[in-house]
């Protein structure tokens, strides 16, 4: 068995390094360790994100990456969303422990935030 001590990054294909960098900055308050011309790497306490450049032909899109973060005040964190205009794509939901909504990130990147009961 390999026993897993941590998690070193998430990898997320983005088309827009530099959208993609506001978009994190903005909604989750990640802070840019390093940036260079096809990926940057973010990081919101111990948690990091490396953004990496793709490229994809007309006809093709991005396999889409799916994350959940859990929030503290999950209403405010709604109301910041529908402020900035972030597309989503499912919810506000109750779930069996909690309530979820699962919004897109400028590539379509899928990200669900959760606030457990």
């Amino acid at each position: 068995m390999i026993i897993v001590e941590g998690i070193g990054h998430v990898n997320i294909p983005v088309t827009q390094l530099d959208a993609s960098i506001e978009f994190y900055r903005e909604i989750f308050d990640f802070e840019v360790e390093t940036k260079k011309d096809a990926e940057a790497i973010l990081s919101l306490d111990s948690f990091k994100i490396r953004l990496v450049k793709s490229t994809i032909a007309p006809d093709q899109t991005l396999a889409a990456l799916s994350f959940v973060m859990d929030v503290d005040d999950f209403t405010e964190a709604i109301t910041e969303l529908e402020e900035k205009n972030v597309k989503i794509v499912r919810g506000p939901e109750g779930t069996d422990s909690g309530e979820s909504l699962t919004f897109a990130d400028p590539n379509q990147n899928l990200i669900e935030i959760y606030y457990e009961n």
